[in-house]
């Protein structure tokens, strides 16, 4: 949610960032994709961007360019800190290791709830109207999100705040108080967000295709929760939930703007380093399998086209075809005259987008194209889709797989095409602060590479062999999870 000075307080859902993973230390950058929610007083209306949205944040380069520092406090949390001196601003992002892949079926909706109640409700030494005043006193932007991996929360404000900052977030994240009736309050708007992605045709249908692409896996629980155990749950039982999870040794902070790093060391060692240790051990889970048979879903709803999800399982955060992957996705069905959409567009005239995503979680990944048409063509560019996507295994993507020099200079490169095209993105977010904020603290809590590189090189050194053994693995089984939406008189 965030807190804008001047905003209102009206609350809604605003379409998901595509999370980028960025190096610490010496290590570089990996994408994360991620499926999130992230609340916005400006706005009324929510999507997935994740799967849907026109842009792409690619992995950060190699930080070296600034004076930086990477800890752990004898409490278990992690800490980057990054200078970043070009404006007077100060990013603090704090991630715990905890999303709907640690709920149950009886606390299915609890992160989210919680998330809603650290953010609103206050905490022992603050309500939460003083909470927010102090924020917009303080000038900042203040937000959080969660996913399936993670729960993100982060405030930007001028650099001369950086006390209040980091104060503030310890207190909201690790001394959360609350009573049945304010959680009540908050339960009422949580519900009704819920009927909000249930009449929005694309996030019903990217939640539905992600539930069916990892059946029995913790994957394929959906984020926004189940809506009798959140009517149902009591301040108790939240409270014991963030006991669990939102404790230092679950913790990582990124700190990035315009500050000294000794000094910051010092204030974080200072604010965060009295958090006692825990013991938490973060949840180990399977690794995610694909699907063994397709399975498909035909939905009817109040809508005016037709939409359609394809879910294809994909490598983790930490696997080694998540480079060849990043770059199949981007030549598919992001970035310049990507093949799969000018396919589709050639077999239907009704087709009105295209994009395919890559999504590594920690413990899978999947890859989900999404297409918007004309509903009595939706069926048709399904079985196209599909079996473009098969053969995508045997597709010539550089210059370098066609025979003889006109045939070579004639042919569009695609490899190359999608390569710059996450470099440029890669450009764009290290110049944003929260962003690169954002990405160290995901990276310190997905990575379980000891030496991961940097993942800039790992997508120099992709082929277009490599892309098509990453079709043959990922695209080519044929077994896919599609959603359909299309036009009717009712829900079904």
């Amino acid at each position: 949610m965030k807190i804008v000075p001047g905003g209102t307080a009206a609350r809604g859902w605003r379409q998901a960032e595509l999370e980028v993973p960025a190096p610490y230390a010496t290590l570089a950058a990996d994408p994360l994709e991620g499926v999130v929610m992230i609340r916005d007083l400006r706005k009324a209306i929510a999507a997935w961007a994740g799967l849907i949205a026109a842009f792409w944040l690619a992995a950060l380069p190699l930080l070296s360019a600034e004076p930086s520092r990477y800890f752990v406090l004898d409490n278990g949390l992690k800490v980057f800190l990054y200078e970043k001196r070009d404006v007077p601003l100060l990013h603090v992002v704090t991630g715990f290791d905890v999303g709907s892949k640690d709920e149950t079926d009886e606390t299915s909706g609890l992160v989210h709830l919680l998330e809603h109640c650290l953010l609103f409700r206050g905490t022992a030494a603050r309500s939460g109207a003083e909470v927010g005043a102090d924020v917009r006193r303080h000038g900042a932007y203040f937000n959080g999100n969660t996913g399936q991996d993670l729960s993100v929360f982060e405030i930007s404000l001028p650099s001369e705040y950086a006390d209040f900052a980091l104060r503030n977030q310890k207190d909201i994240l690790f001394g959360l108080d609350l009573v049945q009736e304010e959680l009540d309050g908050e339960k009422e708007i949580i519900l009704e967000e819920f009927s909000q992605m249930e009449d929005d045709p694309e996030r019903n249908a990217a939640d539905l295709v992600l539930q069916d692409l990892f059946p029995g896996h913790a994957y394929g629980r959906s984020v926004y929760g189940n809506r009798e155990v959140i009517a149902a749950a009591s301040a108790a039982e939240l409270k014991a939930f963030h006991r669990t999870f939102f404790v230092a040794d679950n913790c990582a902070l990124a700190v990035v703007g315009d500050f000294d790093v000794a000094d910051m060391e010092r204030r974080v060692r200072e604010i965060f380093g009295p958090l006692p240790k825990t013991g938490f051990a973060p949840r180990s889970l399977p690794m995610a399998v694909p699907l063994k048979k397709s399975v498909s879903r035909r939905l009817e709803r109040d809508v005016a086209e037709g939409y359609l999800y394809l879910g294809f399982a994909a490598p983790d955060y930490n696997h080694p075809d998540r480079y060849a992957m990043s770059v199949l996705s981007e030549a598919l069905g992001r970035g310049v005259n990507p093949l799969l959409t000018s396919f589709l567009h050639s077999q239907r005239d009704s087709v009105q987008s295209v994009s395919m995503t890559y999504l590594p979680f920690r413990f899978g990944g999947a890859a989900i194209v999404s297409v918007k048409a004309d509903a009595r063509d939706v069926a048709a560019i399904e079985r196209a889709a599909v079996s473009f996507l098969k053969k995508a295994r045997d597709a010539s993507y550089s210059k370098k797989d066609y025979m003889g020099a006109e045939a070579e200079l004639a042919a569009f490169d695609y490899l190359e095409m999608a390569k710059n095209q996450i470099r440029f993105a890669s450009g764009q977010a290290e110049e944003h602060g929260l962003q690169l904020a954002g990405s160290l603290a995901r990276h310190m809590l997905l990575n379980t590479r000891a030496d991961p590189g940097r993942y800039l090189d790992g997508i120099g050194a992709v082929d277009s062999g490599d892309l098509r053994k990453a079709a043959a693995r990922y695209l080519s089984r044929g077994e896919v999870a599609a959603v359909t939406i299309i036009p009717g008189r009712g829900k079904k």
